[in-house]
């Protein structure tokens, strides 16, 4: 049983969960609505506006649920990048392998290389005889910025990833082929694709719920079709065999069906392997506490 938590614009959600036998159970879990403005997500500028009312409020929730020691950590999609570089050979020590992997990424960073904070996936070969390396990076004192934050409620951190990543720990990604998922949150969406359940390609929409909702749904199905014709075509992973929805809106049968028609794809809501409760849109949360440490 270990401690679980998103951290997100306007939110924070915490919980306590374990997986067992292909289901999940959650044994605590506390919500803590953040003043508007008090987060804002960015990959290169300072994310907590309002220190002081994230802090009181993360160690008021901790208080009442008795949260401390090790947390896993789900923080906003905003806040980083993943890429997929191509190199000729990685270096074998991990702490050699990050920096020169920063260093082959210093012209998609909007900041300099030597304040990248990199986490990657095992290289795989490329068609080309090259390795490719999934890259999830992220500016170190943005990064600091939360880790600060949970130290000073009592935490230390287990691991830390990204809102999406996250989110595909929690049983939502086949463990074999190619699957897509579109998290709708409240301004933006991220679609991330993964491949045999490890993370191959993002990109952020800036499409929120009401865009999904109203009138520029159509716009935003566009751009999510060329997104995946563009993996297809230039990233070489193929057609994806379905597309996953979470997130606010996701539940919406007519917004499913129209995506379905639109995609070409079987479209499905999220669904969690949950005991209990319908809490489907604790994903990130549940994810961060239920992933291996």
């Amino acid at each position: 049983m270990a401690w679980g938590m998103e951290i997100e614009a306007g939110r924070i959600r915490i919980c306590r969960a374990e997986a067992r036998g292909g289901r999940i159970r959650i044994r605590a879990r506390r919500e803590v609505t953040l003043p508007p403005g008090a987060i804002q997500p960015s990959l290169k500028e300072a994310n907590l506006k309002d220190a002081a009312a994230v802090r009181s409020g993360l160690q008021a929730a901790c208080r009442e649920l008795r949260c401390r020691g090790w947390v896993g950590v789900a923080l906003p999609d905003a806040a980083f990048s993943l890429r997929r570089l191509a190199t000729d050979a990685v270096p074998s020590v991990p702490a050699d392998a990050r920096r020169f992997l920063a260093w082959q990424a210093r012209e998609l960073l909007p900041f300099p290389a030597e304040e990248a904070r990199l986490d990657f996936l095992p290289p795989r070969p490329a068609p080309d005889g090259r390795l490719q390396v999934v890259c999830l990076l992220a500016r170190e004192r943005v990064i600091r910025e939360y880790e600060t934050l949970l130290e000073e409620a009592g935490l230390a951190v287990a691991v830390l990833d990204a809102r999406s990543t996250s989110l595909a720990q929690a049983g939502t990604a086949p463990s074999t082929g190619l699957a897509a998922l579109l998290s709708i949150q409240a301004e933006r969406s991220t679609l991330l694709l993964l491949e045999d359940g490890q993370p191959r390609f993002w990109r952020m929409l800036a499409y929120g719920r009401a865009d999904w909702e109203g009138a520029r749904r159509l716009k935003a199905s566009r751009e999510l079709a060329d997104s995946l014709t563009y993996c297809e075509e230039r990233e070489g992973l193929g057609r994806p065999g379905g597309l996953v929805v979470e997130g606010d809106g996701a539940r919406g049968e007519e917004l499913l069906g129209a995506l379905e028609g639109w995609l070409g794809l079987p479209v499905s809501p999220l669904r969690l392997p949950l005991d209990g409760a319908d809490l489907d849109d604790w994903g990130a949360a549940i994810g961060a506490a239920i992933r291996p440490w």
